[in-house]
């Protein structure tokens, strides 16, 4: 008989598994009205106070079908692996999509973390932008990967709500099933057992670093990758394999661009969380020229920037049965 270690193991296993992770959309036309209304008789209000009232508004307005969803992304039994939600206002207000993207990144259970070194929830072109790719605030292209795989923490999620993108310059995304159709099974058990040391870029001051296994799995979460693309201009390599299966990673980056990729909504009121652990988000080249771009930066606010956009990213919130706690005082 198979043990659990070799089915995780089998290509055919692996293959058919990460084939079936998927994204979910979901049209919130039918609450915007009533958020819109909301929002113009309350705007004034702090912020804590709004999410809480709006994060209400969601729970009792919002289909029970689309509630679901909030505890399922990146979970193996559901195959859901992202979920992009639409129109959920319409209003270009810095203040009413923070909120929102506040509420929403609550309901789906992302706790938001802010390393020291890094302003990480706007994010909007910045000084000399127009020198810059791989970096969310820059102009350029941005390579897939997922995010922090140098921390010591484990981020689970990537949530990104547009307030504003006259540039219309959506996220992109890849799933890993489609990033590795271009390795064979040999290929794939060299993939199962590498491991990778990543490198931090220019977000942080000096260096750090960390040795990830590319690939693991867990009963709860199936599959879970660890891959990042994007080469830095003064690091290099942001992903450098340390027990083989650098071939492996390398025929993977030249396959990227015919790999098939999916892609956000870039307008006002999109809301886009992804499992950090089993897509790997990108961005092309925003579609504005580096003349507009260094005239934009020059005095950029959030209201006057072409391209705003609220991020949260971190560990999933994890609750404990009283119940066993209890039993566990009992029994002692």
């Amino acid at each position: 008989m198979r043990s659990h270690k070799d089915q995780y193991n089998s290509v055919e296993f692996f293959r058919h598994e990460i084939s079936n992770e998927k994204t979910i959309s979901l049209d919130f036309d039918y609450i915007s009205g009533t958020i819109e209304s909301w929002w113009s008789k309350n705007k004034e209000r702090d912020i804590h106070t709004l999410k809480i009232e709006l994060t209400n508004i969601f729970m009792t307005y919002l289909h029970p079908d689309h509630i679901a969803y909030f505890g399922k992304v990146g979970i193996a039994k559901s195959g859901v692996a992202a979920v992009c939600i639409t129109n959920i206002f319409t209003t270009d207000s810095p203040e009413l999509a923070l909120t929102v993207h506040e509420a929403l990144a609550d309901l789906f259970h992302l706790t938001d973390i802010k390393y020291e070194y890094e302003d990480h929830k706007a994010l909007y072109l910045k000084p000399s932008a127009e020198k810059y790719r791989e970096w969310g605030n820059g102009y350029g292209d941005i390579t897939p990967h997922s995010d922090d795989l140098y921390e010591s923490l484990n981020v689970d999620y990537l949530a990104l709500t547009v307030c504003r993108d006259t540039t219309h310059t959506p996220t992109a995304y890849y799933y890993p099933a489609d990033l590795l159709q271009c390795l064979d099974d040999e290929d794939i058990e060299t993939l199962l057992s590498t491991q990778a040391e990543f490198i931090s870029g220019k977000n942080v001051d000096g260096s750090k670093k960390r040795i990830r296994n590319i690939v693991e799995y867990s009963e709860t979460y199936g599959y879970q990758f660890s891959l990042d693309f994007r080469i830095d201009t003064h690091c290099g390599e942001r992903m450098r394999a340390i027990n083989g299966g650098q071939q492996v990673l390398d025929k993977i980056r030249a396959n990227i661009s015919t790999a098939k990729s999916n892609v956000s909504t870039a307008q006002t009121g999109t809301f886009l969380i992804v499992a950090n652990h089993k897509i790997l988000h990108a961005r092309p080249i925003l579609n504005i020229s580096a003349d507009e771009v260094r005239s934009q930066t020059a005095n950029s606010t959030y209201s006057t920037t072409p391209r705003l956009l609220f991020r949260s990213k971190g560990p999933r919130k994890q609750y404990y049965s009283l119940e066993d706690k209890y039993a566990a005082l009992e029994a002692a």
